[in-house]
This record gives structure tokens, C-alpha cells and sequence, in this order.
């Protein structure tokens, strides 16, 4: 593991599971990772941070959001597909981080904009490496890799 901490940034995490932000969270702080990272619990209160709607109105935009796709209210996939028509928020990357293996799960999510499909590895290890790799390069502001 690389002692260098990289600026990070703000993220949405969208999970509704408490062990898995948690989780998340670690994997971060392990990876190096020093983000500001806000937690919403399902696909309705990501749309009302990203939109500064209600109790969000002093939300900060994330430079990264990092998305389950089994959410109450609204899922993952109708997030992203609401993201994607939307041109204030088009921009922001989204890494999605889902249970799900499925590969038209994977096909769907990329295919409504988010840049990077991680499913959620077993241990703890791999979760950190994954959130290195596939998150690391849209929160580190000197990468070349944030396309």
C-alpha cells in the first residue's frame, strides 16, 4: 500500500447499506484517498443532493459519484439514466459499485454514462485495490486518467 494521500475531493456515495459505506469509506482512507465523502441511501435523496433540493440546498457537487444499483425508491440504473439527460449533471463521473455480476447490469451501466463497473469483491483487500484503480483517478486532480 503507497503512503501518499491524494486530495480526494467530494463524493456521493448512493448505498443504502450501512456495512458497505462503511466499507467504502475504509477502502478510501486505506487507498490513499483523502475525499469528502457524503452517503445518500437511495436513488430519491442522490437527486435531491445532486439537485440541492430540501435538506440539500448547501450541497457541495461531488467530483465523483459512486453508485449501488439495488437502491429503494429509485434504483441505480434510473439515476443514471436521469444524469445522463440532464446537462448540468452529465459531467460528473460515476463508478458504479454494485453486488450484481450481471453482465447486462455492467452493459446497461455503462451504457448510460458510468465510466468504470465495480462489483463488490469479497474481501476487503480487493475492495481497496478496486477503489484505487477504478475511483482513484477521477478524485486525484494531478492524474491524466480523468476522461
Amino acid at each position: 500500500m503507497s503512503s501518499q494521500v491524494v486530495s480526494g475531493g467530494n463524493v456521493l456515495h448512493v448505498e443504502d447499506e450501512d456495512a458497505s459505506a462503511f466499507l467504502f469509506r475504509a477502502a478510501l482512507s486505506d487507498a490513499g484517498i483523502a475525499a469528502n465523502v457524503y452517503r445518500v441511501s437511495n436513488g430519491e435523496e442522490a437527486l435531491a443532493f445532486l439537485h440541492k433540493l430540501g435538506s440539500y440546498q448547501q450541497a457541495e457537487r461531488p467530483s465523483l459519484i459512486v453508485l449501488d444499483l439495488n437502491l429503494p425508491r429509485i434504483d441505480g440504473l434510473s439515476v443514471l439514466a436521469k444524469l445522463r439527460v440532464d446537462e448540468a449533471l452529465n459531467s460528473i463521473p460515476v463508478v458504479v459499485l454494485s453486488t450484481s455480476g450481471s453482465g447486462k447490469d455492467r452493459e446497461k451501466s455503462l451504457a448510460l454514462g458510468a465510466r468504470r463497473y465495480i462489483v463488490k469483491p469479497s474481501n476487503f483487500e480487493d475492495l481497496v485495490e478496486a477503489v484505487k484503480r477504478e475511483c482513484g483517478p477521477f478524485l486525484d486532480a494531478n492524474s491524466p486518467n480523468q476522461a
